[in-house]
């Protein structure tokens, strides 16, 4: 039986959704909550961070629901992004990996060149 909506619940198992599903060099990815397994109340403050350094904008992490990464490098290939979800009752981490593909418009080793 389901208990009665009017429960508070800690968040649990949010479902993350990430755009363009097949990033590539230079695209705009935005990481964003789409809910919960379960109704949870009150609403949750969600905490991005990246795992074992900073975000793309060199800050420590980012709140709110979604987060934008502006015209991903390759070196983000691979990174880890945990987003925590809490309210009052409890926490909850999710983890989630961007994978960055070439981008055939830009070729190897002119993102960086000073135009020589």
């Amino acid at each position: 039986m389901l208990p009665p909506p009017h429960h508070n619940f800690a968040p649990k198992g949010p479902k993350i959704t990430m755009t363009p599903t097949r990033a590539r060099v230079g695209d705009t990815v935005r990481i964003l909550v789409q809910g919960f397994q379960n109704e949870v109340f009150p609403e949750p403050l969600f905490t991005w961070t990246r795992v074992g350094s900073r975000l793309l904008d060199g800050s420590a992490e980012h709140d709110g629901k979604e987060l934008v990464l502006e015209r991903v490098p390759a070196e983000l290939n691979g990174s880890m992004y945990r987003c925590t979800a809490q309210n009052p009752l409890g926490s909850t981490d999710t983890h989630t990996r961007l994978i960055v593909f070439e981008n055939p418009n830009i070729p190897r080793g002119t993102e960086d060149s000073n135009g020589e």
